[in-house]
């Protein structure tokens, strides 16, 4: 375990938060599928059908025998989608079919209507090729398959694959409950309350949205004033209620910054309190003895949220046996960046040019919360360098947002 009164490596924390979460086994509950959009799948799903479940037509035309070449066809039968023909094919004969439609027994291809002149119970064939138009019987998928393995995020696709292979409930994770603590005297949730020395209490409200958005049941969202007792209080009934407590402010070193005390004093184990980052370099992890997970967040919202999603993130997906669903991928720098200082990993928010480059955007540090609307995610720089060329390569790793 590492010494948690130094900066660790990133790399360290989530091995932390990996080791002390690798015990925690996700509980299932079943729900119907429609109502599983975000939902984690708790077992591998096999298909309970065979798609196409039967041999179908791929196009509208005309279905024929194999190796039934003839300038002419008898039209016996019309069959639309959703019905299945009476007639049998016959050399000379054909059915005609619509997109979708059971084709007879027996048929080598479905001759396209573009290429057919149909006229008084008869079809003749203006145009061949070589195309079957047929989709076979379980071409896509057997019934037996595996479709989706578990720790999958469901999905509108994911769903829509399963209910097409019969499925209509499934073992689901059981939402992971959260509660949502904001410390500083400092903070209001009205503008009516603003005074001199006060800001609006945004880490709150964008916490509760980041942990619904990931799956998350919030069941606690309270502001805590910079106080001891009122911080324990506080952490003592988060902790009752929640599987996860995300702490926002108070952990730094200052005079009123009590989180870290409040953590020990209420039984805590603390895991480590600073990781070699920047911004978010004062972050706090503790977990309870039955494998409940604290974290104490920096109070500066862009640390707020990029610690949410390397570190709280991380949390989640093995308290719900989710596949870890943070990608990273490298790009080029679209224009040259320096830094003074090169003591810490840094995490600079930019946004993706039309040409796949990366552009920091005006960035003011952790405070600046409005730099967000403007970056599509987080390039890294590595401890000890201070400038990086155009057309650098660096490590990028884009953020979720709700597309509009």
């Amino acid at each position: 375990m590492a010494n948690k009164n130094r900066a660790i490596s990133i790399e360290e924390a989530l091995a932390i938060v990996d080791e002390t979460m690798g015990t925690v086994r996700p509980v299932a509950e079943t729900v119907a599928l429609r109502n599983a959009l975000g939902r984690v799948a708790f077992a591998d799903q096999r298909s309970r059908l065979d798609l196409p479940p039967f041999d179908k037509s791929a196009m509208d035309g005309y279905a024929v025998l194999a190796d039934d070449e003839c300038d002419e066809y008898e039209v016996v039968e019309t069959v639309p989608a959703g019905h299945t023909g009476t007639k049998e094919l016959t050399p000379g004969t054909t059915v005609k079919v619509m997109t979708g439609a059971a084709v007879p027994k027996g048929t080598g291809k479905v001759i396209i209507l573009e290429h057919c002149e149909e006229h008084s119970g008869r079809v003749r064939i203006l145009k061949r090729d070589d195309a079957e138009n047929i989709c076979r019987r379980g071409e896509d998928v057997r019934a037996g398959d595996v479709v989706l393995n578990s720790g999958t995020i469901l999905g509108p696709v994911e769903i829509a694959n399963l209910i097409a292979c019969g499925i209509t409930e499934i073992e689901v994770a059981k939402k992971p409950r959260a509660a949502i603590l904001s410390t500083g005297d400092e903070i209001v949730d009205s503008p009516e309350h603003i005074t001199p020395g006060k800001i609006m209490n945004s880490n709150g409200p964008m916490l509760t949205a980041l942990a619904a958005q990931y799956g998350m049941e919030v069941v606690l969202e309270r502001s805590v004033p910079d106080d001891l007792e009122a911080t324990k209080k506080a952490l003592y009934e988060a902790i009752h209620k929640s599987d996860i407590t995300i702490i926002s402010g108070g952990v730094s070193v200052g005079d009123y910054d009590c989180v870290t005390s409040a953590l020990h004093k209420v039984g805590l184990a603390v895991r480590f309190s600073q990781i070699a980052v920047q911004p978010g370099k004062p972050t706090v992890y503790a977990t309870s003895s039955n494998g409940k997970a604290v974290f104490g967040l920096p109070g500066n919202p862009v640390s707020v949220f990029l610690m949410f999603h390397l570190l709280v993130r991380r949390a989640v997906d093995r308290m719900t046996g989710r596949k870890s669903q943070r990608r990273e991928f490298v790009l080029p720098l679209a224009s040259m960046f320096r830094r003074r200082k090169a003591e810490r990993v840094a995490f600079v928010p930019a946004s993706i040019t039309d040409q796949g480059a990366l552009e920091p955007v005006e960035f003011h540090g952790s405070a600046h919360l409005a730099s967000l609307l403007c970056a599509d995610g987080f390039f890294r720089v590595p401890i000890g360098v201070t400038e990086l060329a155009k057309g650098s390569k660096v490590v990028f790793m884009p953020l979720m947002r709700l597309e509009t």
